[in-house]
């Protein structure tokens, strides 16, 4: 469902109180060996409230090592700096900080696809936290020193894929390779740029980010301030069908062109405008009165909010964002829905909605599971399931519970609350 809310007075206040970082500096550097580097990154660093200034890396160790320890200045006893740096100033700060006594204040550092790291067996100081982002790449490695001469060697290592989806290579420090993506991904100005692996090694930056400076964030308590409904509006349904636009869309970026994705049925809008007309027209227009809404889980990141929702209604009206172009079916449909949302400093940036639309459609009549076609040898049915899926999910799973409650939640679609 997409999270358009009628949020009461003082509402935006409190999202941004729960993002504060006023209460001590949170001090930023992002560094590149450039002096036009892309502004994305920062503004979306000053977004989230972190103080944030660029240095470039000029190659002159001396004066470099000089602009890094002046970030420290004036620095209270209990405040900190972390560091970002992309490319050579990566590879710059892998290795400077990778010394002790270089790390005073500096609570994290992240590395966006450095051409040099240290042994992937090397450890850092237990003060700070470490993330390193690895495109597709050959990289140089440093090893550790032995023997009596006290030279470290250099070796030339072709990145590889890491663990699992998430590519976690196994280092001593926290390190993700992303197969595929060449480096420069995450600057939107050069060729190589790619929104996809920005997104989530953003998502991974902001993290490290919040626990290096201990800014554990309640993002629920955020997404709720944002769900939160007008004063004397009852109804879990009024979250996500508010009729007041004016407030609603307050609650989007003006600093992005926020995007919500009907996914199943490419329903949905990009920018203010074309969101606000969209809710207008097809999104507030398709709620029949027998919707009913329920929260199954939630998971929450350091940006996204992920609400998996049991969805329930009668097909009495045309729903535009579900069922374009249909009349009135009068059925009863019963689904779980997925929504993923991405706030951007407490502001709603992206929204993408899943649900199994065959299932839908069985359910309003539009494809019949018994009609095989003739090439699909071997199966007497299509492997497609209706209401029960929802059922099964709703009641946990104890498929010895759903015939018995299966008039109570058709009642329950039909008008009653759902507990």
């Amino acid at each position: 469902m997409s999270y358009l809310t009628a949020s009461g007075k003082g509402a935006l206040d409190t999202v941004m109180s729960s993002l504060s970082f006023a209460d001590k500096a949170c001090r930023l550097c992002i560094t590149a060996s450039t002096v036009d580097f892309d502004n994305e990154l920062i503004r979306w660093c000053e977004l989230e409230g972190f103080d944030t200034t660029f240095i470039p890396y000029n190659y002159d160790d001396r004066h470099y090592i000089h602009e890094l320890n002046a970030l420290k200045q004036e620095l209270r006893v209990t405040e900190s700096y972390a560091v970002i740096g992309f490319g050579d100033a990566a590879a710059f700060c892998l290795e400077h900080f990778l010394k002790v006594t270089n790390t005073s204040k500096l609570c994290a550092l992240i590395a966006y696809y450095p051409s040099r790291i240290p042994d992937p067996e090397c450890s850092y100081a237990s003060s700070m936290r470490v993330l390193v982002h690895l495109a597709d790449q050959t990289v140089q490695v440093l090893s550790a020193s032995h023997g009596t001469d006290h030279k470290r060697h250099i070796v030339k290592r072709r990145v590889g894929a890491g663990q699992g989806t998430g590519d976690r290579l196994d280092f001593a420090y926290t390190a993700y390779s992303y197969p595929g993506i060449s480096p420069g991904f995450a600057e939107s100005d050069l060729d190589n740029y790619d929104p996809v692996a920005t997104e989530i090694a953003w998502t991974r930056t902001l993290s490290v980010l919040q626990s290096g400076f201990q800014k554990h964030l309640d993002l629920e308590k955020t997404w709720e301030g944002i769900e939160q409904v007008t004063s004397g509006v009852d109804g879990f349904e009024e979250k996500y069908f508010s009729s007041d636009m004016s407030t609603a869309m307050t609650n989007y970026t003006t600093e992005e062109t926020p995007t919500v994705t009907y996914i199943p049925t490419l329903k949905g809008a990009s920018g203010i405008q074309a969101l606000h007309q969209f809710y207008k027209t097809s999104f507030l227009q398709g709620r029949p009165p027998s919707m009913r809404l329920r929260l199954l889980s939630r998971t929450i990141g350091a940006d996204r909010v992920v609400d998996e929702l049991y969805v329930a209604f009668k097909h009495t009206q045309e729903m535009p964002w579900i069922l374009p172009g249909l009349e009135p079916t009068d059925r009863q449909v019963e689904i779980v829905l997925v929504s993923i949302v991405t706030l951007r400093g407490g502001k709603l940036y992206s929204e993408h909605i899943y649900w199994d639309q065959a299932s839908v459609l069985v359910q309003v009549g539009l494809i019949d599971r018994n009609s095989v076609p003739e090439q699909a040898k071997g199966i007497t049915a299509l492997p497609i399931i209706g209401r029960e899926a929802a059922k099964k999910i709703l009641l946990h799973d104890k498929e010895e519970n759903i015939e018995r409650k299966t008039a109570s939640m058709a009642a329950q679609v039909d008008g009653s609350d759902i507990h």
